[in-house]
């Protein structure tokens, strides 16, 4: 009944778009897209095919590379400043993903991200594989929803595209930006394209960014080099391939974090900081109890090489792609980011094929496929709060295969049906060494007092397969020459998660229902574009992934738990809302832009269980209630935690980014360009811990930028300030397994400001 209201409300709240139309289409000769006049297209392939986006009927946003220049956008954390239903935080070295308030929290070996992340239609496993990509790019999709038909493996919330700028044909050329600002930001990136005789073509590009710390310890930099090269052949008789490497280095500290309350306002105290040190000290329990220290010492050492084709064959009655990919992601690094020390040194080969036949023939458009991926991960991690520690050795081998299929048939020549489906095995195995290691006491009579460490040590296997079929079923309408209505139902799949205990050790998959309706729309001759879209998720069984009793050991009297990071089933939720977004190009020199979500979403049931090393109450903000579970100490309880009816993580309730920029043009003097963009945001909680010190108030976050370019285009000159207002904004929050109620908080950047010159030759 819930749905079907929702549906009533969609439809009532786009209702207006077949009649509006009616004024703004009154002449067949309005100027088309891309001819200079009115807003220009962007061409996506979401759907597998080259399409405008305006005609794509799904909820896809787009955001072009110049775009991404103009934002300074080097890492993937920063993606939350254009994208209103995207919410993107580090980890350590990894990164989490939300869309609408599904992602995963996780920040282990064994997590895989619920919102896909996808390179040149590659998919990458790993939390930390988006680092070092973030440059020349052509464009970046962001797919709102359950992607189960098309692409590959855990899109139960969206995908993320990232589409890198492709060689040219016969051309020659390039180009170059480098870009300076405080805390000593040094970034610097650039492509050269050179044709190799009339049928091939060779890109090269490369990315350089480094700023000191953002807190006081020197944590929160980046350091990173990146370069790419491609090959494109393209014989002009159907046959045309595609050749990338990429690879990269990430260095620096990395990530910060800090004790709550903030410290000292604005100076951004980081974990090792002497003040923030003392207030740790502090929080009970207290030395003699084993303390641990963060020091200055973190680091990143982490490195990605990537490779992959693109083979495109047309056969006559279909066009044949293939992708084959190969991917390695070696990870070292150490990290005080949560108020204790991480230590993780993880290594992951990754292969992939995808093969698909798609052809357009009379009114019925369809594309067929299949896939199969494998990944083998050695890991090696350590977790040290002192008074209680794990270390975790696994080898964790996973494989994937799908068969897939999605047609859409021209019932008329303004109506269509799209159907979908598909169906998804995996393998996961794991061979796990496990060591719990709770501080039990002193030894006797001895002083000095010397800490007993226990050392409880488990061998966690599985092997488990997760088999599901998801589908897709839509229909479209185009109500004018540019206005389409769409609406669909899909489904979304993300495979179990394991984890290192020895009874139970994997979550079961989580299931996503998803109801969209939507309408895109092209007004005042081109000039205005409004595109509305209304959802309702069904999601069922979601992971979450936290600190949590799993079993380490088994005795006569029952079995003992410890406290390790696992991902288990929670329970369901309910998510619905409406999008707007909102471009106006009333003059060839003004662009007007806005994007407006409202988004409700609560957890039907979730329930979870906390394991306390002292044994005190767990500092949540819902009902708490003790069991009979036996700890691997005496102090130890584990309580049952219902946090039912609370909004989802990293969910808030209103999101606004909106935009404006003026263009002066002088003739043969060149152009000045003047923009600023803000993002305003509502409160989110940033776990399920539920508690004031984890929850992000609203806010306002504001940017600015001042550009000249010659006539040509070939030379530019920008300043830039980001995060004018200098507000602190949390990106992530996590309660400290020793110390209960002692919550670390990690930030978004304060104001950065700059100059950035670009050529282009």
């Amino acid at each position: 009944m819930k749905s079907s209201r929702i549906l009533s409300a969609s439809v009532a709240l786009i209702a207006l778009a077949p009649a509006m139309p009616a004024f703004a289409q009154d002449s067949a000769s309005a100027p088309a897209a891309g001819d200079g006049q009115g807003l220009q297209d962007i061409i996506v392939t979401a759907q597998r095919r080259e399409e405008n986006l305006q005609k794509a009927a799904l909820a896809v946003s787009a955001v072009a590379g110049d775009a991404l220049v103009k934002q300074s956008i080097t890492q993937a954390t920063d993606l939350t400043r254009v994208v209103p239903s995207l919410q993107v935080a580090p980890a350590a070295a990894f990164t989490q993903i939300y869309l609408r308030g599904v992602g995963t929290f996780g920040s282990n070996a064994f997590a895989e991200q619920g919102v896909a992340f996808n390179l040149d239609g590659v998919y990458l496993s790993r939390p930390a594989a988006p680092a070092g990509l973030f440059y020349d790019l052509e464009r970046i999709e962001v797919l709102k929803g359950p992607q189960g038909t098309l692409y590959g493996r855990n899109a139960s919330g969206g995908a993320l595209n990232v589409i890198t700028a492709k060689p040219q044909l016969g051309v020659l050329g390039g180009n170059a930006t480098a870009e300076y600002g405080n805390y000593n930001a040094v970034k610097a990136s650039g492509a050269v394209n050179v044709p190799i005789g009339d049928n091939a073509a060779f890109r090269f590009s490369g990315q350089y960014a480094k700023h000191d710390g953002y807190f006081s310890d020197g944590y929160d930099d980046e350091d990173t080099k990146a370069v790419r090269g491609q090959l494109k052949f393209d014989t002009g008789g159907g046959f045309n391939a595609l050749l990338s490497i990429d690879y990269a280095d990430v260095g620096g500290k990395g990530p910060g974090g800090t004790i709550m309350p903030l410290l000292d306002g604005k100076n951004r105290l980081g974990s090792s900081d002497p003040a923030v040190l003392a207030a740790y000290y502090a929080r009970i329990p207290t030395a003699p109890v084993p303390q641990i220290t963060a020091k200055g010492d973190g680091y990143q050492n982490n490195h990605f090489f990537g490779a992959s084709a693109t083979i495109n064959a047309n056969l006559g009655f279909a066009e044949l792609t293939v992708i084959p990919a190969y991917r390695k992601t070696d990870l070292d690094f150490l990290s005080y980011t949560s108020g204790f020390k991480i230590a993780d040194r993880e290594n992951s080969d990754q292969m992939s094929i995808e093969t698909r036949l798609a052809n357009k023939s009379g009114p019925l458009n369809w594309v067929v496929g299949a896939y199969y991926f494998v990944e083998d991960v050695l890991a090696r991690q350590r977790y040290d709060q002192g008074s209680n520690g794990t270390v975790i050795n696994s080898r964790l081998h996973t494989r994937s295969v799908a068969a897939f299929g999605q047609l859409t048939y021209s019932l008329t020549d303004t109506f269509r049906l799209t159907g979908g489906l598909r169906y998804t095995s995996d393998n996961k195995q794991q061979v796990t060494e496990a060591h719990t290691l709770p501080f039990v006491g002193f030894v006797p009579n001895v002083f000095p007092l010397v800490p007993i460490i226990a050392d409880i040590v488990s061998y966690p296997r599985s092997n488990v397969d997760f088999n599901r079929a998801t589908w897709k079923a839509g229909v479209e309408y185009d109500a004018g020459p540019h206005s389409l209505l769409y609406a669909s139902v899909s489904t979304g799949f993300k495979s179990g998660i394991l984890y290192a205990a020895t009874g139970d050790n994997y979550s079961r998959p989580e299931l996503i229902t998803a109801y969209t309706i939507g309408s895109k729309n092209r007004f005042l001759e081109n000039k205005l574009q409004l595109n509305i879209e209304a959802f309702y998720w069904d999601y069922k069984d979601q992971q979450i992934s936290h600190l949590a009793p799993a079993q380490v050991a088994a005795t006569p009297a029952g079995p003992i738990y410890g406290p390790i990071y696992v991902t288990e089933n929670a329970g369901a939720a309910t998510i619905y809302g409406a999008e707007a977004e909102l471009l106006f190009q009333p003059t060839h020199d003004d662009l007007f832009s806005a994007n407006l979500q409202y988004l409700h979403s609560k957890y039907d049931t979730l329930n979870y269980q906390f394991y306390s090393v002292t044994g005190v109450a767990p500092v949540v903000g819902c009902p708490a209630t003790v069991t009979a579970l036996t700890g691997a100490t005496p102090a130890a309880k584990i309580y049952n935690v219902n946090c039912s009816g609370r909004p989802l993580v990293n969910a808030p309730r209103w999101a606004l980014n909106a935009a404006y920029e003026h263009t002066f043009d002088m003739g043969k003097s060149g152009k000045i360009r003047v923009g600023a963009d803000t993002r305003v945001e509502s409160s989110r909680y940033l776990s399920i811990d539920f508690v004031e010190v984890g929850r992000q108030k609203g806010y306002m976050m504001s940017n600015a930028h001042i550009s000249y370019e010659t006539a040509s285009g070939a030379f530019s000159l920008t300043g830039f300030v980001s995060n004018i207002e200098d507000k602190l904004v949390f990106s992530n929050t996590n309660q400290s397994p020793a110390k209960a109620g002692t919550f670390y908080n990690q930030l978004r950047p304060p104001r950065t400001y700059g100059i950035r010159a670009g050529v282009k030759f």
